[in-house]
């Protein structure tokens, strides 16, 4: 068994703590809308309602896609533009970073339109 250091343990538990906060935010999101994509759900035109449903489409989509699970799970979601998301996901020794970029339409459908991966060392 090998040991754990004391700054590992206190990472993971921040990790885990943010983890936590953002399934509470983003459940209760889910309750209001459900997945934008799926449903035909058309969203709401401002900007906050469209981040929701651009949000969901993003997850919806990494539950789909994304294989690699065994690390700490989503560590933020970052909006670089108003179609232009970034997905930080928390492995061992590195963070995932998967780029969304989206279209929403005249009704309000989201759709993905181009997916980017990076690695970033810890």
């Amino acid at each position: 068994m090998t040991a754990v250091k004391p700054d590992r343990i206190v990472m993971m538990r921040t990790a885990s703590r943010n983890l936590s906060m953002l399934i509470l935010v983003l459940s209760g999101m889910a309750g209001l809308l459900g997945p934008a994509h799926a449903t035909g759900k058309r969203c709401q035109m401002n900007a906050i309602e469209r981040s929701k449903c651009i949000i969901e489409a993003i997850l919806a989509d990494i539950s789909r896609s994304y294989t690699q699970v065994g690390g700490g799970g989503i560590s933020a979601i970052k909006q670089n533009s108003t179609t232009s998301f970034t997905v930080s996901i928390s492995q061992e020794e590195r963070v995932d970073l998967l780029t969304y970029e989206v279209t929403v339409d005249a009704k309000g459908k989201v759709s993905v339109k181009k997916t980017g991966e990076d690695t970033r060392s810890r």
